[in-house]
């Protein structure tokens, strides 16, 4: 029999890997951390600021996203689910991660492998080409990201895999020629010896001080589960980061285009960060407000050359020359 073999500072957790049925993983790495590359489309940017705004809309949405085959959903044809989203997590070493509830046919294709990829439907922001928002993902056998690693890989034997149990039967108080049979069972003797669980420990996992392979397995799942999460703090202060950044953007913007004054800048920013969406509204649909006289240099230099000339045709058709009209002021 083979197993997977981990230490930890306080206990050793030994699980039986041979004669397990293979199954779809529920934690998939959806978007890697950093430069991600696509087939003929050039790459785009993954980082914690991308994993803000996609799970922020995410929760917003308050819906599970959906796991397709070969993006039928886009197709506008029926498009059963292979599985779907239900939470999202930030790891700064891996990147964002999925976690799924896949539908029974799904899970069956992972599983066999007849469905080895998957390929996301997202949103690129033009301006640093970053990962802004995410609409679907679907199981493929063609994706178009480069160097993708498969949903469920080959399962490989652990490298040093006997050295390491020699080592755990040295522990032991065991020969070097120890099966892995004789090393489990002198291991699980040691922690029936070892006494109960602190019933402090017990009651907070919610388990018996006396099912230490359940403790040990309950501390497992909740370092899994936390592993990578944004807190609501730094989620919410990245948020309003972002929102400052794109508030002061527009209202520039505004100013610039003349659809403000100067006057109204402070009135523009309160307004822009109650409802930023508004704001562009209001900027898209106002005249231009703002003097030619009031615009910046090179817009007003420019504003005069057009006037100068349409002065010169007009005096021209009334037998003026240039002369004339510098002479009596028709000329900027």
């Amino acid at each position: 029999m083979k197993y997977k073999l981990w230490t930890e500072s306080a206990a050793i957790m030994i699980v039986a890997a041979a004669g397990e049925s293979v199954s779809a993983p529920e934690w998939i790495l959806l978007f890697r951390a950093g430069k991600n590359e696509l087939e003929g489309h050039g790459s785009y940017l993954v980082d914690a600021e991308s994993f803000a705004l996609v799970a922020g809309e995410f929760a917003r949405r308050g819906n599970d996203l959906v796991f397709d085959y070969e993006h039928q959903t886009l197709k506008g044809v029926e498009a059963p689910a292979a599985g779907w989203i239900k939470e999202l997590a930030w790891d700064q070493d891996q990147g964002i991660l999925a976690r799924m509830e896949w539908t029974a046919k799904g899970a069956a294709y992972v599983a066999s492998r007849e469905y080895r990829y998957f390929s996301p439907v997202f949103y690129v922001r033009k301006s640093d080409n970053r990962l802004v928002g995410l609409h679907s993902a679907a199981l493929t056998n063609d994706p178009k990201h480069n160097h993708l690693d498969p949903i469920l890989a080959k399962l490989q034997p652990m490298e040093g895999s006997m050295d390491f149990l020699k080592k755990l039967a040295a522990k032991l108080g065991l020969p070097e020629t120890a099966t892995e049979d004789e090393v489990m069972a002198a291991l699980a003797k040691l922690m029936d010896a070892s006494g109960d669980v602190p019933e402090a420990v017990a009651a907070a996992l919610g388990v018996s001080a006396k099912d230490t392979s359940t403790v040990v397995a309950s501390i497992h799942a909740l370092r899994q589960s936390t592993k990578g999460v944004v807190s609501r703090e730094e989620f919410e202060a990245l948020q309003a980061k972002l929102l400052d950044r794109d508030v002061t953007d527009v209202v520039a913007k505004a100013m610039t285009d003349g659809k403000i004054t100067p006057d109204q800048k402070d009135w523009a920013v309160q307004y822009a960060k109650s409802d930023i969406a508004g704001f562009k509204m209001f900027v898209a649909k106002a005249p231009v407000v703002v003097p030619t006289g009031k615009l910046p240099d090179g817009q007003e230099a420019e504003d005069k050359v057009q006037a100068n000339a349409v002065t010169t045709q007009i005096a021209s058709m009334m037998g003026l020359s240039n002369d004339d009209l510098k002479t009596y002021g028709g000329l900027n």
